[in-house]
């Protein structure tokens, strides 16, 4: 598997470090994470078409990560000389499918005219959706925000999406080669609803995966040296991610 960071920021804009997106490719299959606003356009700049999109995954429904959605839906429409005939998946938290009804009542013309949506709505359990194995969990960002363990050629790799609690995802991860993990703020840096770069180390330990890639970075973890501060911790390899990151997993 690859992986590509499309966005390895948050919802302030800074550059290089554009609102989550992620992307997983093994042969010809594609499966994207996160579509935060600007996603698509990433997307295409990478050599990835949207048209080409069969399954989408959210970890929860906040702009910074949902928000490429409602242009991929309008794309999926209102292409000049294409229009998807094709189904796409797309899964997420608890309250996707009321979340996908109330964009189309929003935003005009964005309802699927001439393919159909699929909709899985998740918890915690294991899935093989649109050819791929996952399992998820829930993180204490929000009621309803997953983690996903994605395995695939033998090779697994977990996305922590925005995460407030380190031994659920620890659980998830074990073993994981990769664990993509939110660094929202430097370590002492108070916090309910996010990881600092300290919890994400102590996460990847517990864990025991082979290497930390540590995303979701406001400009305070930016500002210190969240590597070294989770490496303190994790006793692997750790890497900070920016857009255009692409590594094998």
């Amino acid at each position: 598997m690859e992986l590509t960071v499309l966005g390895a920021g948050t919802c302030v804009p800074v550059e290089g470090y554009s609102p989550a997106g992620y992307v997983l490719r093994r042969a010809e299959e594609v499966v994207l994470i996160d579509a935060g606003p600007g996603t698509l356009a990433r997307l295409e700049r990478v050599g990835i078409r949207y048209r080409d999109l069969k399954l989408v995954l959210f970890t929860h429904l906040h702009p910074d990560h949902t928000l490429d959605l409602v242009t991929l839906l309008q794309a999926n429409n209102a292409t000049p000389g294409w229009k998807r005939s094709e189904s796409l998946q797309v899964a997420g938290p608890r309250g996707m499918r009321r979340f996908l009804e109330r964009l189309y009542q929003v935003f005009e013309g964005i309802a699927p005219e001439a393919y159909e949506i699929r909709v899985d709505e998740l918890a915690e359990s294991q899935h093989d959706i649109g050819g791929w194995h996952l399992a998820t969990g829930l993180t204490g960002h929000t009621p309803n925000s997953l983690a996903y363990r994605v395995e695939a050629e033998g090779r697994t790799v977990v996305f922590s999406g925005d995460a407030a609690a380190v031994e659920p995802l620890a659980r998830l991860a074990q073993g994981a080669d990769l664990l993509v993990c939110e660094c929202s703020f430097p370590q002492g840096w108070p916090t309910s609803d996010h990881l600092t770069a300290g919890q994400a180390g102590q996460a990847a330990q517990a864990a025991g995966v082979k290497r930390l890639l540590l995303t979701h970075l406001y400009p305070p973890a930016l500002a210190q040296d969240p590597a070294r501060q989770a490496q303190a911790i994790f006793t692997g390899k750790v890497d900070l991610a920016r857009d255009g990151y692409t590594t094998d997993v």
